[in-house]
């Protein structure tokens, strides 16, 4: 039921391989850098792709490639996805010792915040959800991050269950782990593993026999969007996992943070895809949901992605009523952001960004070719068959849900079910009271 970053199926991911630097550019150190004291002694092998830093004149940035080994690293502006270059013209390289830690990462780094912050919740297909979470690559075990990992959970399943209290920020559980959906499946074998857990307890080792997992500001958002998510079928909300502040962490943090960095966040959360506070020089807590959103599961979306029309119009065609925006106080606004089935994703800057594709056939015309396919089995009501334009690989798409799959969609009456003593996928059809192992193609 969820997808996460570990194998090769929908259930899992790959883990995304910085590729190499240029030996020499502009060298970072040619660039003034301000003296300031670090709160931790960073490591080449401490710099991922995607890692949120501060650089030069307290600038925010993204390390958007990484050569450990040789101690090189390019960053990109969060706003613009532009590489940072210098006068010249030319990419800066940076260093270990020419970067910090960005706030995100490092809660005692200091950078002029804001007391509003933005959060970004993405729904997608399947298909999307997994290339995501391969390119956010394997959860990290060792320390903790920001997000720790993803989780796609099918919109179908985006309910607490009968017993579960309202969301309630300063709660250790609101929800029935008995009887709680959304708080079975994150518990499951394909939510959070073991190591999560482990790794949790280390990091409050003072709260480790009570730390929790809770479906956090995850349900919050689905509280404001209201049951129509639940008819999405086939689509899927990307949710992020987040591990309790380090006792460290805590005590370097400002003492405005520290209460609710260690009485409040101290559990393993389900939240919304992304979050964070505005910082300083950002004009709109529309531009600081686009920075987060890179930062946090580093993807980039078309602007015209962010646009209400846009955002309505697709609600419309999928006929659900969903807010395209929310807010929890005065302080934080969420954006509830679809993402068409047929958006085209390439990396872009160390991001994974999604644009509108290009110009082909449309619908009604693949709907009016379905002739070439006669040969093969009959599809089910509203399925047609669609050749790809990059490389001519045939899927199904639904032109009712506007989903795409590449796998035959099951005929009329049959389900996809899973053993409960083996383990194994098998096919039944109720009405007719058949079972068996081989997918079906007719009714």
């Amino acid at each position: 039921p969820f997808a996460r970053a570990h194998g090769c199926a929908l259930s899992s991911g790959f883990l995304v391989v910085a590729g190499f630097l240029a030996p020499c550019t502009t060298r970072a150190a040619s660039m003034a850098v301000a003296k300031r004291a670090r709160t931790k002694i960073l490591r080449p092998e401490d710099l991922t792709v995607g890692t949120p830093v501060i650089y030069g004149d307290d600038k925010r940035g993204i390390v958007c490639d990484a050569f450990a080994a040789l101690d090189q690293f390019w960053v990109r502006d969060p706003e613009t996805s532009e590489l940072v270059r210098s006068e010249e013209g030319e990419i800066v390289t940076f260093g270990v010792t020419d970067l910090l830690l960005a706030p995100s990462v490092v809660p005692g780094a200091r950078q002029q915040m804001s007391s509003q912050s933005a959060r970004v919740l993405v729904l997608g297909t399947g298909e999307q959800m997994l290339r995501i979470i391969q390119h956010f690559g394997a959860p990290d075990l060792s320390e903790r991050r920001e997000p720790q990992m993803f989780l796609a959970v099918p919109c179908s399943n985006c309910l607490c269950g009968p017993k579960c209290g309202r969301f309630d920020a300063s709660s250790a559980q609101t929800c029935q782990p008995e009887t709680c959906p959304l708080l079975q499946l994150a518990g499951s074998g394909d939510g959070v593993e073991q190591g999560m857990w482990e790794l949790a307890q280390s990091l409050r080792p003072d709260f480790a026999d009570q730390i929790n997992l809770r479906v956090y500001h995850l349900k919050q958002a689905l509280e404001q969007l209201g049951p129509d998510i639940l008819k999405l079928d086939g689509y899927y909300c990307l949710s992020s996992v987040t591990l309790p502040y380090g006792i460290h962490d805590i005590e370097a943090a400002a003492p405005e943070d520290q209460r609710e960095m260690e009485d409040v966040r101290c559990h393993i959360d389900i939240g919304v895809t992304a979050e964070g506070r505005a910082i300083d020089g950002e004009s709109s807590l529309d531009r600081t949901a686009r920075r987060v959103l890179g930062e946090a599961c580093g993807i980039s979306l078309a602007e015209p992605l962010w646009e209400e029309d846009v955002q309505f119009k697709l609600r419309k065609l999928l006929g659900v009523d969903l807010p395209l925006k929310y807010w929890d106080g005065p302080e934080a606004k969420g954006y509830v952001l679809i993402l068409p089935s047929d958006l085209e994703a390439a990396p872009q800057n160390g991001l994974l960004a999604f644009k509108e594709p290009k110009a082909g056939k449309t619908q009604s015309d693949w709907k009016q070719e379905q002739d070439q396919f006669q040969n093969l089995p009959k599809l089910p009501e509203d399925w047609i068959r669609i050749k790809s334009r990059s490389n001519g690989q045939m899927y199904y798409w639904n032109t009712k849900t506007q989903t795409s799959s590449f796998e035959i969609p099951l005929p009329e009456g049959w389900t996809m079910q899973k053993s409960k003593t083996s383990g194994k996928v098998y096919y039944f059809h109720a009405k007719k009271k058949q079972s068996r192992y081989d997918r079906p193609t007719e009714p």
